[in-house]
Protein backbone atom coordinates (compact mmCIF):
# COMPACT_ATOMS: atom_id res chain seq x y z
CA UNK A 1 0.00 0.00 0.00
CA UNK A 2 1.34 3.46 -1.34
CA UNK A 3 2.54 6.06 1.55
CA UNK A 4 1.50 9.28 1.63
CA UNK A 5 2.75 11.33 4.62
CA UNK A 6 1.93 15.01 5.12
CA UNK A 7 3.90 17.20 7.17
CA UNK A 8 1.50 19.88 8.98
CA UNK A 9 -1.53 20.08 10.71
CA UNK A 10 -2.62 23.50 9.54
CA UNK A 11 -4.96 24.11 7.45
CA UNK A 12 -3.30 22.86 4.27
CA UNK A 13 -2.58 20.48 5.97
CA UNK A 14 -5.45 19.15 7.47
CA UNK A 15 -7.09 19.76 3.88
CA UNK A 16 -4.70 17.49 2.19
CA UNK A 17 -5.23 15.03 4.60
CA UNK A 18 -9.07 15.13 3.65
CA UNK A 19 -8.29 15.81 -0.10
CA UNK A 20 -6.36 12.49 -0.27
CA UNK A 21 -8.62 10.17 1.29
CA UNK A 22 -11.59 11.48 -0.99
CA UNK A 23 -9.42 10.79 -4.06
CA UNK A 24 -8.82 7.27 -2.88
CA UNK A 25 -12.15 7.11 -1.31
CA UNK A 26 -13.82 7.69 -5.27
CA UNK A 27 -10.82 5.21 -6.88
CA UNK A 28 -11.84 2.80 -4.20
CA UNK A 29 -8.35 1.96 -3.83
CA UNK A 30 -6.31 1.48 -0.79
CA UNK A 31 -3.51 4.25 0.36
CA UNK A 32 -2.01 4.30 3.80
CA UNK A 33 -2.28 8.23 5.01
CA UNK A 34 -0.31 9.69 7.74
CA UNK A 35 -0.37 13.33 9.10
CA UNK A 36 2.60 14.52 10.78
CA UNK A 37 1.93 17.38 13.48
CA UNK A 38 3.84 19.40 16.21
CA UNK A 39 0.38 18.99 18.21
CA UNK A 40 -2.71 17.48 18.04
CA UNK A 41 -4.68 21.00 16.89
CA UNK A 42 -5.95 23.34 13.96
CA UNK A 43 -4.81 26.34 15.31
CA UNK A 44 -6.95 29.16 14.10
CA UNK A 45 -4.13 31.68 13.55
CA UNK A 46 -6.33 33.78 11.54
CA UNK A 47 -8.15 34.40 14.62
CA UNK A 48 -5.63 34.96 17.02
CA UNK A 49 -5.79 38.83 17.22
CA UNK A 50 -8.82 38.04 18.97
CA UNK A 51 -9.68 37.70 22.51
CA UNK A 52 -9.39 34.49 24.00
CA UNK A 53 -7.01 33.30 21.90
CA UNK A 54 -6.52 29.48 23.58
CA UNK A 55 -9.99 28.89 22.41
CA UNK A 56 -9.17 29.50 19.00
CA UNK A 57 -7.89 25.48 17.56
CA UNK A 58 -10.12 22.81 16.40
CA UNK A 59 -8.76 18.83 17.36
CA UNK A 60 -7.51 16.64 14.63
CA UNK A 61 -8.44 13.50 15.42
CA UNK A 62 -11.84 13.73 15.19
CA UNK A 63 -11.34 14.95 11.49
CA UNK A 64 -8.63 12.51 10.66
CA UNK A 65 -10.14 9.09 12.68
CA UNK A 66 -13.44 8.82 10.72
CA UNK A 67 -11.55 9.14 7.27
CA UNK A 68 -8.85 6.65 8.13
CA UNK A 69 -6.13 9.25 8.11
CA UNK A 70 -3.03 8.30 10.85
CA UNK A 71 -2.14 11.45 13.06
CA UNK A 72 1.46 10.90 14.58
CA UNK A 73 2.69 13.98 16.82
CA UNK A 74 6.30 15.29 16.70
CA UNK A 75 8.44 17.75 14.81
CA UNK A 76 9.99 17.38 11.67
CA UNK A 77 14.06 18.09 12.29
CA UNK A 78 15.24 16.85 8.84
CA UNK A 79 14.16 15.62 5.28
CA UNK A 80 15.93 13.33 3.46
CA UNK A 81 14.88 12.94 -0.17
CA UNK A 82 16.75 10.53 -1.39
CA UNK A 83 15.86 7.86 1.17
CA UNK A 84 12.33 9.42 0.95
CA UNK A 85 12.17 9.61 4.69
CA UNK A 86 11.22 11.81 7.57
CA UNK A 87 12.78 12.25 10.70
CA UNK A 88 10.99 13.60 14.00
CA UNK A 89 11.20 14.24 17.47
CA UNK A 90 8.34 12.99 18.92
CA UNK A 91 6.33 13.91 22.32
CA UNK A 92 8.65 11.65 24.34
CA UNK A 93 11.36 13.28 22.86
CA UNK A 94 12.16 10.12 20.91
CA UNK A 95 13.73 10.02 17.41
CA UNK A 96 11.22 9.09 14.99
CA UNK A 97 11.60 7.86 11.25
CA UNK A 98 8.71 8.34 8.24
CA UNK A 99 9.16 6.49 5.27
CA UNK A 100 6.98 7.80 2.07
CA UNK A 101 6.09 7.21 -0.58
CA UNK A 102 5.14 10.81 -1.30
CA UNK A 103 5.25 13.56 0.51
CA UNK A 104 3.70 16.92 1.16
CA UNK A 105 5.16 19.74 2.89
CA UNK A 106 2.04 21.73 4.92
CA UNK A 107 4.68 23.13 7.59
CA UNK A 108 3.11 26.59 7.09
CA UNK A 109 5.58 30.24 8.09
CA UNK A 110 6.60 32.11 10.94
CA UNK A 111 6.97 35.79 11.70
CA UNK A 112 9.65 37.35 9.87
CA UNK A 113 11.56 38.82 12.70
CA UNK A 114 12.25 42.77 12.32
CA UNK A 115 15.62 44.05 12.69
CA UNK A 116 15.56 45.44 15.72
CA UNK A 117 17.88 45.56 18.85
CA UNK A 118 16.30 44.49 22.03
CA UNK A 119 19.00 45.13 24.71
CA UNK A 120 15.91 44.40 27.40
CA UNK A 121 12.01 43.27 27.76
CA UNK A 122 10.79 41.46 24.67
CA UNK A 123 8.42 42.04 21.58
CA UNK A 124 4.87 40.18 21.78
CA UNK A 125 2.91 38.53 18.61
CA UNK A 126 -0.26 37.00 17.51
CA UNK A 127 1.84 34.09 15.48
CA UNK A 128 1.37 31.72 17.10
CA UNK A 129 -0.96 30.28 19.99
CA UNK A 130 1.09 30.64 22.72
CA UNK A 131 2.57 33.50 21.37
CA UNK A 132 -1.22 34.93 21.28
CA UNK A 133 -1.86 33.36 24.83
CA UNK A 134 1.39 35.01 25.92
CA UNK A 135 -0.10 38.66 24.90
CA UNK A 136 -2.87 37.90 26.46
CA UNK A 137 -1.53 37.66 29.86
CA UNK A 138 0.57 40.59 29.32
CA UNK A 139 -2.09 42.81 28.58
CA UNK A 140 -3.76 41.52 31.74
CA UNK A 141 -0.63 42.68 33.54
CA UNK A 142 -1.04 45.82 31.44
CA UNK A 143 -4.09 46.60 32.93
CA UNK A 144 -3.36 45.34 36.69
CA UNK A 145 -1.60 48.71 36.78
CA UNK A 146 -2.68 52.10 37.38
CA UNK A 147 -1.73 54.31 34.58
CA UNK A 148 -3.03 54.58 31.00
CA UNK A 149 -0.50 52.22 29.05
CA UNK A 150 1.20 52.87 25.51
CA UNK A 151 0.79 50.34 23.36
CA UNK A 152 2.89 49.74 19.83
CA UNK A 153 2.18 47.83 17.11
CA UNK A 154 4.92 47.38 14.37
CA UNK A 155 3.23 46.81 10.86
CA UNK A 156 0.62 48.21 9.64
CA UNK A 157 -0.62 45.41 7.26
CA UNK A 158 -3.80 43.27 7.25
CA UNK A 159 -2.54 41.64 11.36
CA UNK A 160 -1.26 45.20 12.66
CA UNK A 161 -4.48 46.64 11.49
CA UNK A 162 -6.92 44.14 13.20
CA UNK A 163 -4.84 44.06 16.18
CA UNK A 164 -4.96 47.76 16.24
CA UNK A 165 -8.79 48.47 15.57
CA UNK A 166 -9.25 45.59 18.45
CA UNK A 167 -6.78 46.87 20.95
CA UNK A 168 -9.04 49.08 23.46
CA UNK A 169 -11.52 46.31 23.47
CA UNK A 170 -8.76 43.60 24.34
CA UNK A 171 -7.95 45.92 26.89
CA UNK A 172 -10.81 46.46 28.16
CA UNK A 173 -11.91 43.26 28.96
CA UNK A 174 -9.19 41.98 31.16
CA UNK A 175 -10.84 44.07 34.27
CA UNK A 176 -13.88 45.00 35.51
CA UNK A 177 -16.38 47.87 34.04
CA UNK A 178 -15.12 50.64 34.91
CA UNK A 179 -11.79 49.85 33.36
CA UNK A 180 -13.19 51.08 29.49
CA UNK A 181 -12.45 54.08 30.95
CA UNK A 182 -8.30 53.17 30.97
CA UNK A 183 -8.73 51.43 28.23
CA UNK A 184 -9.73 54.42 26.21
CA UNK A 185 -7.09 56.37 27.72
CA UNK A 186 -4.64 54.09 26.47
CA UNK A 187 -2.10 54.92 23.72
CA UNK A 188 -2.52 52.76 20.75
CA UNK A 189 0.59 53.16 18.30
CA UNK A 190 0.43 52.07 14.63
CA UNK A 191 3.80 51.97 13.16
CA UNK A 192 4.99 51.05 9.70
CA UNK A 193 8.14 51.59 7.84
CA UNK A 194 6.03 52.34 4.35
CA UNK A 195 4.17 55.56 3.32
CA UNK A 196 0.94 54.69 3.50
CA UNK A 197 -1.16 52.17 5.77
CA UNK A 198 -1.10 48.13 4.10
CA UNK A 199 0.21 48.86 0.80
CA UNK A 200 -0.61 45.28 -0.10
CA UNK A 201 -3.99 46.02 -0.04
CA UNK A 202 -4.17 49.04 -2.28
CA UNK A 203 -6.20 52.07 -2.21
CA UNK A 204 -9.68 50.68 -2.61
CA UNK A 205 -10.24 49.99 0.94
CA UNK A 206 -7.79 52.29 2.52
CA UNK A 207 -9.96 55.02 3.10
CA UNK A 208 -12.58 52.95 5.30
CA UNK A 209 -9.31 51.57 6.99
CA UNK A 210 -8.26 54.97 8.04
CA UNK A 211 -11.14 56.13 9.33
CA UNK A 212 -11.71 53.02 11.47
CA UNK A 213 -8.19 54.09 12.61
CA UNK A 214 -9.23 57.29 13.31
CA UNK A 215 -12.73 56.17 15.31
CA UNK A 216 -10.35 53.49 17.13
CA UNK A 217 -8.27 56.30 18.46
CA UNK A 218 -5.27 54.41 17.20
CA UNK A 219 -2.12 56.92 16.39
CA UNK A 220 -0.73 56.20 12.90
CA UNK A 221 3.12 56.24 12.43
CA UNK A 222 3.88 56.14 9.38
CA UNK A 223 7.72 56.04 7.19
CA UNK A 224 8.41 54.95 10.92
CA UNK A 225 10.64 52.23 12.49
CA UNK A 226 11.41 50.52 15.52
CA UNK A 227 14.95 50.67 16.27
CA UNK A 228 15.47 49.75 19.90
CA UNK A 229 13.61 48.30 22.83
CA UNK A 230 15.65 48.86 26.19
CA UNK A 231 13.06 47.26 29.34
CA UNK A 232 9.77 49.78 28.33
CA UNK A 233 12.00 52.37 26.51
CA UNK A 234 11.23 52.06 22.63
CA UNK A 235 13.50 54.06 20.32
CA UNK A 236 11.82 55.50 16.88
CA UNK A 237 13.99 55.95 13.90
CA UNK A 238 13.47 59.16 14.23
CA UNK A 239 15.14 59.76 17.00
CA UNK A 240 11.51 60.23 19.13
CA UNK A 241 11.21 57.40 22.39
CA UNK A 242 8.64 56.35 24.08
CA UNK A 243 7.93 54.24 27.45
CA UNK A 244 5.42 50.88 25.97
CA UNK A 245 4.27 48.28 28.15
CA UNK A 246 3.80 45.97 25.12
CA UNK A 247 5.80 45.88 21.31
CA UNK A 248 3.73 43.47 19.16
CA UNK A 249 5.63 42.71 15.98
CA UNK A 250 3.19 41.78 12.85
CA UNK A 251 6.01 41.97 10.30
CA UNK A 252 5.20 39.56 7.84
CA UNK A 253 5.40 36.30 7.19
CA UNK A 254 8.40 34.20 6.47
CA UNK A 255 8.39 30.16 5.24
CA UNK A 256 9.17 27.43 7.97
CA UNK A 257 12.49 26.41 7.62
CA UNK A 258 12.28 23.11 6.06
CA UNK A 259 11.30 24.66 2.99
CA UNK A 260 15.08 26.27 3.09
CA UNK A 261 16.66 22.78 4.23
CA UNK A 262 14.75 20.99 1.44
CA UNK A 263 15.47 23.73 -1.31
CA UNK A 264 19.79 23.20 0.09
CA UNK A 265 19.45 19.60 0.14
CA UNK A 266 18.16 19.58 -3.68
CA UNK A 267 19.37 23.28 -4.83
CA UNK A 268 16.24 24.03 -5.40
CA UNK A 269 14.85 27.61 -5.88
CA UNK A 270 12.54 29.58 -3.54
CA UNK A 271 11.11 32.93 -3.32
CA UNK A 272 12.05 36.13 -1.17
CA UNK A 273 9.81 34.74 1.42
CA UNK A 274 11.64 31.44 1.70
CA UNK A 275 8.25 29.34 -0.28
CA UNK A 276 9.25 26.43 -2.80
CA UNK A 277 9.03 26.89 -6.34
CA UNK A 278 5.82 24.45 -7.25
CA UNK A 279 4.23 23.69 -10.69
CA UNK A 280 0.59 23.81 -11.41
CA UNK A 281 0.21 20.65 -10.16
CA UNK A 282 1.75 21.94 -6.58
CA UNK A 283 4.66 19.12 -7.12
CA UNK A 284 7.99 21.25 -5.87
CA UNK A 285 10.28 22.10 -8.81
CA UNK A 286 13.06 19.87 -9.31
CA UNK A 287 12.30 17.23 -6.04
CA UNK A 288 10.63 13.59 -6.86
CA UNK A 289 7.46 12.67 -5.29
CA UNK A 290 7.08 16.14 -2.95
CA UNK A 291 4.35 18.09 -3.25
CA UNK A 292 4.17 21.74 -1.11
CA UNK A 293 0.78 23.78 -0.58
CA UNK A 294 0.06 26.88 2.26
CA UNK A 295 2.48 29.14 3.06
CA UNK A 296 5.28 27.09 2.43
CA UNK A 297 4.72 26.94 -1.07
CA UNK A 298 4.94 29.54 -3.88
CA UNK A 299 1.95 28.56 -6.49
CA UNK A 300 0.63 30.50 -9.09
CA UNK A 301 -3.70 30.58 -8.65
CA UNK A 302 -4.37 31.29 -12.20
CA UNK A 303 -5.09 28.90 -15.07
CA UNK A 304 -2.62 28.31 -17.28
CA UNK A 305 0.24 29.71 -15.21
CA UNK A 306 2.96 27.02 -15.37
CA UNK A 307 6.50 26.41 -12.92
CA UNK A 308 5.58 29.04 -10.54
CA UNK A 309 6.22 32.23 -12.82
CA UNK A 310 4.67 35.03 -13.33
CA UNK A 311 3.96 34.99 -17.18
CA UNK A 312 3.84 38.77 -16.98
CA UNK A 313 -0.08 38.71 -17.87
CA UNK A 314 -1.04 39.44 -14.54
CA UNK A 315 -0.64 35.87 -12.97
CA UNK A 316 -1.24 36.32 -9.78
CA UNK A 317 1.07 33.90 -6.59
CA UNK A 318 -1.13 32.32 -3.80
CA UNK A 319 -1.13 34.69 -1.11
CA UNK A 320 -0.19 33.28 2.36
CA UNK A 321 -3.16 33.12 3.69
CA UNK A 322 -5.88 30.24 5.08
CA UNK A 323 -7.99 31.66 2.22
CA UNK A 324 -5.45 29.93 -0.36
CA UNK A 325 -4.00 27.28 2.16
CA UNK A 326 -7.57 25.66 2.55
CA UNK A 327 -7.92 25.22 -1.76
CA UNK A 328 -4.73 24.66 -2.44
CA UNK A 329 -4.34 21.47 0.66
CA UNK A 330 -7.21 20.10 -1.19
CA UNK A 331 -5.31 20.15 -4.66
CA UNK A 332 -2.25 18.83 -3.09
CA UNK A 333 -4.12 16.36 -1.30
CA UNK A 334 -5.44 15.22 -4.92
CA UNK A 335 -2.44 15.35 -6.68
CA UNK A 336 -0.41 13.45 -3.95
CA UNK A 337 -2.85 10.82 -3.86
CA UNK A 338 -3.81 10.75 -7.44
CA UNK A 339 0.36 10.25 -8.11
CA UNK A 340 0.52 7.37 -6.09
CA UNK A 341 -2.46 6.10 -7.43
CA UNK A 342 -1.64 6.25 -11.18
CA UNK A 343 -4.63 8.72 -11.94
CA UNK A 344 -4.52 12.00 -13.53
CA UNK A 345 -3.49 15.16 -11.46
CA UNK A 346 -5.42 18.39 -11.71
CA UNK A 347 -3.91 21.74 -12.12
CA UNK A 348 -4.76 23.91 -9.58
CA UNK A 349 -6.39 27.02 -9.89
CA UNK A 350 -7.87 30.13 -7.78
CA UNK A 351 -9.37 32.26 -9.46
CA UNK A 352 -11.63 33.65 -6.65
CA UNK A 353 -9.54 36.08 -4.34
CA UNK A 354 -11.23 38.37 -1.65
CA UNK A 355 -10.23 39.99 1.55
CA UNK A 356 -12.55 40.68 4.62
CA UNK A 357 -10.82 43.20 7.50
CA UNK A 358 -12.28 43.49 10.49
CA UNK A 359 -11.98 46.72 11.62
CA UNK A 360 -13.01 46.63 15.23
CA UNK A 361 -16.13 48.33 16.48
CA UNK A 362 -15.99 50.41 13.26
CA UNK A 363 -16.89 47.42 11.16
CA UNK A 364 -15.06 45.55 8.60
CA UNK A 365 -14.28 46.02 4.84
CA UNK A 366 -14.72 43.65 2.24
CA UNK A 367 -13.22 43.48 -1.31
CA UNK A 368 -13.10 41.07 -4.04
CA UNK A 369 -10.87 40.64 -6.89
CA UNK A 370 -7.41 41.71 -7.48
CA UNK A 371 -7.95 44.93 -7.64
CA UNK A 372 -9.73 45.05 -4.13
CA UNK A 373 -13.05 46.51 -5.24
CA UNK A 374 -14.81 47.52 -2.53
CA UNK A 375 -18.41 45.48 -1.80
CA UNK A 376 -19.18 46.08 1.41
CA UNK A 377 -18.18 48.11 4.60
CA UNK A 378 -19.47 48.13 8.36
CA UNK A 379 -21.95 46.23 10.29
CA UNK A 380 -22.57 44.15 7.16
CA UNK A 381 -19.04 43.46 6.43
CA UNK A 382 -18.35 42.59 9.87
CA UNK A 383 -21.33 40.20 9.84
CA UNK A 384 -19.37 38.83 6.75
CA UNK A 385 -16.08 38.30 8.42
CA UNK A 386 -17.63 36.53 11.47
CA UNK A 387 -19.26 33.41 9.28
CA UNK A 388 -15.96 33.38 7.90
CA UNK A 389 -14.21 33.25 11.14
CA UNK A 390 -16.84 31.32 12.83
CA UNK A 391 -17.63 28.64 10.09
CA UNK A 392 -15.72 28.72 6.45
CA UNK A 393 -12.40 28.01 8.25
CA UNK A 394 -13.59 24.89 10.55
CA UNK A 395 -13.67 21.79 9.07
CA UNK A 396 -16.36 18.83 9.43
CA UNK A 397 -15.47 16.68 12.18
CA UNK A 398 -16.97 13.30 13.40
CA UNK A 399 -19.20 12.65 10.58
CA UNK A 400 -16.95 10.31 7.33
CA UNK A 401 -19.75 11.59 4.63
CA UNK A 402 -19.35 15.47 5.70
CA UNK A 403 -15.41 14.91 5.92
CA UNK A 404 -15.06 13.05 2.69
CA UNK A 405 -16.90 15.59 0.72
CA UNK A 406 -15.18 18.62 2.59
CA UNK A 407 -12.23 17.01 0.80
CA UNK A 408 -13.73 17.45 -2.96
CA UNK A 409 -12.23 19.83 -5.62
Amino acid sequence: MPNLLIVGGGYAGLWAAMAAARRAADANEALNIRLLSKDPYLTHRPRLYERNPQDMRSALAPVLAPIDVDLALGTVTAIDPVRQQVQATGEDGAAHTYDYDALILAAGSVLRPPPINVAKGRTWSVDSMSAAIALDQQLKQIMDGSDSPTVVIIGAGFTGIELATEMRSRLAEHGPTDWADRAGAARVILADAAATVSPDLGPGPRPHILEALEAAGVEVRLNTTVTAIDGERVSLGDGEKLTSRAVIVTTGAQANSLAGQLATALNLKTDPSGRLMVDEDLAVIGAQSIFAAGDIAHAMTDPGSKNGNDDGNGAHPALMSCQHAMPMGKFAGHNAAAHLLGHDMTPYEQTRYVTCLDLGPWGAVFTTGWDRQVEMTGAEAKARKQFIMNEVIYPPSNDRTAILEAGGL
